[in-house]
């Protein structure tokens, strides 16, 4: 008995360990971000906490072909944010801020949206435009856990700006089984932990079989990746979707 319990402990010990290492890795790697916009390189998680940093990026989300400046406070953190953009993160001051959409070149200008979060030292932000009710943006901020996925997967998860298509089904190409299921517009889900994959990602009705979009889709073990689901600009009744792929590199 003694010698299982001993055994059953070390194992433990051995576990968290593993755990720890991971974390390690993941807090002193750099972020290497990858989309339709381009690639960039944002400086690891411990770098951040270590100069009080906090990181964040911007999605555009919204296709009424209106440009936005996004601020933190007084301060002007992306200007020029055009539909589809995924820009680079930036480091702020990791605190407490009210951000605000404006209209781009209008720093005066009541906000189109706004948005209070507290940003904690060495995370990584998303600060969405999505799509409002209205004729207005709605701004959500996320937080971008880059923690390391289970070993041999890959993390996923989606943000529905899909204005007209409702409730959503993402899957696999051909398979029976959703990623993520019944999913709402506006939403954006936590990420998941799923199997590599190269092909195509499908986006239906919930519980329909028809396609409404599809995207290619390499999921690499180890990485993270945003589904982004969208109106498409010249037919707004249909949807497009393109990936943001999260890479961390030594």
């Amino acid at each position: 008995m003694i010698t299982r319990a001993v055994s059953w402990m070390m194992a433990v010990a051995a576990a968290l360990l593993t755990v720890a290492c991971d974390r390690t890795e993941t807090s002193t790697a750099n972020v290497t971000s990858t989309s339709p916009a381009g690639t960039s390189t944002a400086p690891s998680s411990a770098a951040a906490k270590q100069r009080d940093n906090a990181l964040v990026r911007v999605l555009h989300t919204v296709p009424t072909g209106n440009t936005f400046d996004l601020f933190a406070g007084d301060l002007l953190l992306f200007d020029g944010l055009n539909f589809k953009t995924v820009t680079p993160y930036r480091a702020v001051d990791g605190q407490r801020y009210a951000f605000a959409l404006r209209p781009a070149g209008m720093a005066q200008a009541k906000p189109l949206s706004s948005n209070t979060e507290d940003l904690k030292d060495g995370d990584f932000y998303t600060a969405i435009a999505m799509p409002g009710d209205g004729r207005g943006p709605e701004l959500r901020v996320v937080n971008d856990h880059l923690d390391s996925p289970a070993s041999g997967k890959a993390r996923l998860r989606v943000v529905h700006a899909g204005t007209d298509a409702g409730t959503i089904d993402v899957r696999a190409a051909g398979a029976s089984e959703t990623l993520f299921g019944k999913l709402d517009y506006q939403s954006v889900s936590d990420y998941r932990d799923v199997a590599p994959m190269n092909g195509q990602v499908e986006i239906t009705s919930a519980g329909q079989a028809a396609s409404l979009a599809a995207t290619m889709a390499h999921l690499e073990a180890g990485r993270f990746y945003t589904l982004v689901i969208v109106s498409n600009a010249s037919a707004p009744s249909k949807i497009d979707a393109f990936l943001i792929e999260d890479a961390l590199t030594p």
